[in-house]
Order: C-alpha cells, then sequence, then structure tokens
C-alpha cells in the first residue's frame, strides 16, 4: 500500500506511436517534465455501495521541475493537497474543509522519524513483463507483505516516460526509481487502488505548488487528527 500520508486522507502520488521519421520518434523518447495526471481511485475490499459514493473517487497530481501537488477533492465537501518537493525532500499537506483552512510542513528528516516507522516496508518483486498505464509504457512489480497485519499484496506499475527524479522519497515504495502510475494506499482501515487514466503534456504555473494565503499552519499530529475526524464523519 502506498501510505505517502501516514494516516491522512490525502492520497498521496502517467502515446506511443508506432511509426514515423527519426526525428519523431527521438521526441516521443522524451520524457515528460511537466504535465497533470488524473488518477481514478477505486477500493477494491470495502462493499458498502451505498457509502461507496461517498468517497473520493479521483485524485489529480501535477508536475513540475521534481515537484508535485496531489489534490482530492469530493463534491465540494473538502479539499485535500500534497506538495512534494524531491529536490529538497520536503512536503506541505494542506486542509481545506468549511472554516478550516489548514496546512502543515514535513521535511525528510520528519518523515522518516514520524510517518516511515508507522509503515511496513513490502518485498518489490520485478515482473519480467511491460505494461501500459494511461498511454504509458510501465515496469511492473510486485509488492508482497509477511502478513495481512502488514497490508494487502498488490501491483505497482511504474513508468520512465514521466520525468520526476526521487518521486517515492515520502512513501514505502521509496526503493521504485519511477513515478508511479498504478499501486494501493491503504487510509482509515480502506485498501484505495490508485491507477491513472490520463496523462496531459500542459504547462503548469509556478503559484500551483504554494500554500494558498490565509492557510494557517498546525502541527502533524493536529492535522492527521482534522482529517481522522472528516474521514469518520463519511465512513461511519
Amino acid at each position: 500500500m502506498y501510505k505517502v500520508l501516514g494516516l491522512s486522507l490525502l492520497f498521496f502520488s502517467l502515446a506511443f506511436l508506432s511509426c514515423g521519421n527519426g526525428e519523431e520518434e527521438s521526441n516521443e523518447e522524451q520524457p515528460i517534465t511537466e504535465g497533470v495526471i488524473s488518477f481514478k481511485i477505486t477500493y477494491p475490499y470495502y462493499k458498502d455501495d451505498f457509502m461507496i459514493v461517498l468517497m473520493p473517487d479521483l485524485m489529480t497530481m501535477e508536475f513540475k521541475n521534481n515537484v508535485y501537488k496531489n489534490t482530492v477533492t469530493k463534491g465540494g465537501l473538502f479539499s485535500t493537497t500534497v506538495i512534494a518537493d524531491c529536490n529538497k525532500e520536503e512536503m506541505f499537506m494542506t486542509l481545506d474543509f468549511g472554516s478550516k483552512q489548514l496546512y502543515t510542513k514535513l521535511d525528510k528528516s520528519m518523515v522518516d522519524s514520524v510517518l516511515m516507522p508507522r509503515f511496513s516496508v513490502p518485498v518489490l518483486l520485478k515482473v519480467n513483463n511491460i505494461d501500459s498505464i494511461a498511454g504509458m509504457h510501465c515496469e511492473k512489480f510486485m509488492a508482497v507483505y509477511e502478513t495481512l497485519n502488514d497490508g494487502y499484496d498488490c501491483e505497482l506499475y511504474a513508468t520512465k516516460k514521466i520525468s520526476i527524479k526521487n518521486s517515492n522519497w515520502c512513501n514505502n515504495f521509496n526503493k521504485v526509481e519511477d513515478v508511479l502510475l498504478g499501486y494501493e494506499a491503504e487510509q482509515y482501515g480502506l485498501v484505495m487502488n490508485f491507477r491513472a487514466d490520463s496523462v496531459s503534456d500542459v504547462k503548469v504555473a509556478d503559484d500551483t505548488f504554494k500554500v494558498p494565503a490565509g492557510f494557517k499552519e498546525v502541527s502533524l499530529e493536529q492535522m492527521l487528527f482534522q482529517m481522522q475526524e472528516i474521514f469518520n464523519q463519511i465512513i461511519e
């Protein structure tokens, strides 16, 4: 499970032409350095059809210059983001819910000492085949956990066609060098499957990766508490 944000609701965060002249083929082989990825979120082990409609089902990932922003919203009820700077190895989490507009900042030492010890690290087994996710060629891995208490085994799909160096520095799949376009994450006891369904090679504004003005800084513990409260309202 891809637990980029620990216990946050943030979830946590890719066309191949077979013909053409040499210049076109060379251009296509260049990885995308800036753009937007859309992910579909499903819940493979959740069986309550009534409650599942209240769950987030989409995530957008905007990226540029080795920085990315994952955004999840649901029906205007709330918005959560993760902004991860893979150059500086620091991240921001934000929450916009009613009158609450909060953010918290984590550096590499906080991720390593506070978040990562909470999660099990799976054994990664590379599968000897190439698959395609959202038109991107991907290598496939199996993430295998020692017990079910550690997590459900899952498939990972990683692509070299998206250029975000060190993209997995803040999650338990950090031994995967490339950008993940298919993975699973467990949040609040629910397993979520993330699978990219489109990749857009578009310009992204620099201020996309800034915390909005007016947001109040809180501790990581307070942010996680607020996220837990919101999620409890959805599933209980």
